[in-house]
């Protein structure tokens, strides 16, 4: 069973002291960072939006990371993203002078800065992945992740963080092509438009050509536009979200056997926990009120919590975009995006990168 460090947001007063800013310090006191840092570099890999979006992690936090791995004696400490969110990072106020550390491009200013590595066990013609290589020439990780809802896998966190996070463009295109999906016969297609005027998602479009089109982060896979189509012109294939999941958990397994299991770190932040990733690029309404800061060793328990601490019963009224609706079961994220969440869990855990079980120690 792995222990987890919880800093919830609510404080038990107004004192200063107790509010999360101060917690977030305390927490990382006691994460005891020095065993794991001293005189190495360190890789903190985030998200760092794009586009109008502002509700990725806070510069204020990173900075305090970044203050927190100098004191416990790290050599050199730098943050990563992608080449795009890098370049575009200044816009939501990410700067060396604000977060304390070099922000760089994980896999060079071209994206080809990257090593090939395998992916074990290979799932069809998914056989290895171009991971970046800061990520690969940095000795220790840490893994700071903003959770939040995914259309194409239900959430994002500490393995979406890696796997979509820590890769090439063009790795990502893979992963997201195992996701299968609709295939359309052109031939028995009459453009009659029923598949896009009944797709309850608005997933569907035709381009100018008059070519078949799904935004696949809408798409529930309901196989409505299947089911409708006069033509039989659509058939659903592929494995859908889950083997897009299953790809997340190898490609974050690829991503950790480059690092030694003691110089890994795995935070998640439940704050500003919206609809869609980061990388849509936009900010809409929280969905529930923000939880805390959950921190540990244990990438696998890290996102068990992350999903037991969100909960439907505290879906706050008007958050959903309109035209959304809660489906009928399973997890807040799956009655939102017909899809499973903890697969990638149950994937991360078959590949033996830790336990689903777990306890909180709660930091005041």
């Amino acid at each position: 069973m792995s222990e987890l460090l919880f800093a919830r947001y609510a404080p038990k007063n107004l004192e200063p002291v107790n509010t999360i800013g101060a917690k977030w310090a305390r927490l990382l006191d006691a994460l005891e960072l020095a065993p794991t840092v001293k005189d190495r570099s360190v890789c903190v890999k985030m998200h760092l939006g794009g586009g109008t979006g502002f509700t990725t992690i806070h510069p204020y936090l990173a900075r305090v990371l970044v203050r927190k791995l100098r004191e416990a004696g790290a050599r050199s400490v730098f943050i990563t993203d992608s080449p795009g969110a890098v370049a575009a990072a200044v816009e939501r106020g990410y700067t060396t002078e604000t977060v304390g550390c070099p922000i760089v491009s994980l896999s060079g200013l071209a994206d080809t800065f990257a090593v090939d590595h395998p992916v074990n066990p290979p799932l069809r013609d998914f056989t290895s992945v171009a991971i970046g290589g800061e990520i690969i020439h940095a000795e220790v990780l840490v893994d700071f992740s903003h959770v939040k809802g995914h259309g194409a896998c239900g959430f994002g966190g500490a393995s979406k963080n890696l796997s979509m996070g820590c890769v090439t463009q063009k790795t990502r295109g893979r992963i997201h092509a195992l996701e299968g999906g609709l295939s359309w016969d052109r031939t028995l297609c009459t453009h009659c438009r029923a598949c896009a005027e009944n797709c309850p998602n608005e997933a569907i479009s035709f381009d100018d050509q008059g070519t078949f089109e799904v935004f696949y982060h809408n798409c529930k896979y309901c196989q409505h536009c299947v089911l409708i189509c006069p033509r039989k012109a659509l058939a659903m294939e592929g494995g859908g979200y889950r083997d897009f999941q299953r790809g997340m958990a190898l490609t974050t397994r690829a991503v950790l056997d480059t690092f030694a299991p003691d110089r890994r770190l795995f935070i998640n932040l439940l704050a500003n926990i919206t609809i869609f990733c980061d990388c849509w690029g936009m900010t809409t309404p929280s969905l529930v009120p923000d939880i805390g800061i959950l921190a540990g060793r244990d990438i696998v328990a890290i996102e068990q919590a992350s999903l037991e601490l969100i909960r439907t019963e505290d879906l706050i009224p008007g958050s959903l975009p309109p035209g959304w609706e809660l489906g009928g079961h399973g997890h807040l994220f799956e009655r939102i995006h017909a899809k499973d969440p903890y697969a990638v869990i149950e994937y991360l855990h078959e590949f033996g990168l830790g336990s689903r079980d777990y306890t909180l120690r709660e930091i005041d």
